[in-house]
């Protein structure tokens, strides 16, 4: 039965392996960092099986950290493109993980009866099924975390450093005998406490990496909404000094000076180009950001047919207005540009309805079926600096408890967006609501802690009828008496 739990081991390092590279950013080429990592890999393996016959198999675990963890991690080091807190937290995060499901098959083992089957069995299925869903639900997440986002590593690296060494002290190998009461109480707080703080850590960053792209995405588009309002500015000044432009024109024509007043008409016309609005509306806004983007449009040979029913005024930012026609009409633009120049045509539909809710709809032609992600988003292939822009779109209707919604119909895709009108009284009902739910928490606990504190105050409730078996269960010297007297 031994060879059972010896290929168990090795299974096991060998995947080790696996998980890290599945989350790892390489240096160099992908073949040379395979060719490397398990030829590095392969090394240390033979020599600690080597060390294990030579010494006993619980050695190993003692040793680990000297004789598998600090040579790889130096391997690695060196083929990793990221050589800061996120290569460092990344290595501790796949080997805890996998030194996790060592702990788990395990225990398994053991309440089976220690025969190293259920061990050999359930790490041949835990491990590729761990990668599976590691591969398909973390790692393009993780890989983007690691992109965008360059501080705050060092201190969950910190953390990660702490529980790697806490399950190393903890570990049981396979031959030694199981710890008392205490000792697996212990261990079993270690592992359920250790994903319960990894899925905080990286629910932490990707609301970091989020409120960093949507603060720099609002910086970019308030900076067109800025540029472009000057522009509708300047073509209010323009018509407001028409009357002095014809009044020039005139002089110059009846001094006969007809290459001066040609000259002033084409200098004139120049200037009327460049902040032609071919969409008109009340709201200036949204005109600012039509005007930027039907000229866009038609330098690429696509046409733009709007429908807008908007007032002067609206309850809503204008950043945010901003945001979601200038990103669905870019992104149906560069759709457009891949079709012939007959099919190149937009729809924009914009309406504010008696009730106050702001209804936004971009149709552009698209051959080709798109699929969706179950957030409603196209499921594309995302590129640098591409793939934010309906992300964004989908945070300000969010914002706003609107409605968002992509489909993709008869070769035409639809993007639809309702705002919501604001209610500031509700909001600030809300946010003076106390959280009663977190009170009961709390008081809980802290009537927990009081119990065990003080023995006494525990032995007097314990003798109130009917509810003196809650107290009994709530009380940890109960479970303590139960180990100990087995």
């Amino acid at each position: 039965m031994t060879l059972l739990r010896d290929a168990s081991f090795l299974w096991s390092m060998l995947h080790v392996v696996f998980v890290f590279l599945i989350f790892f950013e390489p240096r160099h080429s992908w073949r040379s960092t395979i060719i490397f990592s398990f030829a590095g890999a392969g090394t240390l393996l033979v020599l600690n099986v080597l060390l294990m016959f030579w010494l006993g198999h619980g050695i190993i675990m003692s040793v680990a950290f000297f004789t598998c963890t600090i040579p790889t991690m130096l391997l690695f080091f060196w083929l990793s493109e990221y050589r800061d807190g996120r290569f460092f937290f990344l290595f501790c995060l796949s080997d805890t993980m996998c030194f996790w499901l060592l702990q788990l098959t395990n225990f398994l083992d053991r309440l089976t009866g220690d025969t190293y089957v259920v061990l050999f069995i359930s790490r041949l299925v835990l491990f590729p099924l761990a990668e599976y869903l590691i591969w398909h639900y973390l790692r393009r997440p993780y890989r983007e975390l690691q992109r965008k986002l360059t501080q705050g590593w060092w201190l969950f690296t910190a953390i990660g450093l702490i529980y790697y060494l806490l399950i190393m002290c903890t570990a049981v190998p396979v031959d030694v005998a199981m710890p008392d009461a205490v000792g697996l109480m212990r261990i079993l707080l270690v592992m359920l406490l250790m994903p319960l703080t990894y899925m905080a850590i990286l629910h932490s960053l990707w609301r970091q990496m989020q409120i960093y792209e949507n603060i720099r995405l609002m910086e970019v588009q308030r900076q067109d909404y800025d540029a472009l309002c000057q522009k509708m500015e300047v073509g209010r000044i323009y018509r407001h000094d028409m009357r002095h432009h014809l009044a020039a024109m005139e002089g110059l024509l009846q001094y006969e000076d007809n290459s001066g007043a040609l000259q002033y008409v084409r200098s004139l016309s120049g200037g009327l180009e460049e902040i032609t609005e071919p969409a008109r509306c009340a709201n200036a806004a949204v005109n600012a950001v039509l005007t930027a983007y039907i000229v866009q449009a038609g330098q690429v040979g696509c046409t733009v047919e709007t429908k807008l029913r908007v007032p002067e005024k609206l309850s809503f930012e204008e950043t945010d207005i901003s945001i979601i026609l200038a990103n669905a009409l870019e992104n149906a633009i560069h759709a457009c540009e891949k079709l012939p120049e007959d099919q190149r045509r937009i729809d924009l539909k914009m309406e504010l309805t008696d009730n106050q809710r702001l209804i936004i709809s971009v149709e552009n032609p698209c051959p080709w079926p798109v699929s969706f992600r179950a957030d409603g988003l196209p499921d594309v292939p995302k590129r640098e600096g591409h793939g934010l822009g309906l992300q964004s779109v989908m945070n300000v209707t969010r914002k706003h408890g609107g409605l968002f919604r992509c489909q993709w119909e008869q070769e035409r895709f639809i993007l639809r967006v309702v705002l919501m009108p604001p209610v500031e009284q509700d909001i600030c009902v809300k946010k003076k609501r106390p959280n009663w739910e977190a009170a009961a928490v709390l008081a809980g606990l802290l009537c927990l802690v009081i119990l065990n504190c003080v023995p006494a105050l525990a032995d007097m409730l314990e003798t109130i009828p009917v509810l003196g078996w809650f107290f009994r269960i709530v009380d940890l010297r109960t479970y303590a008496l139960v180990f100990w007297k087995n």
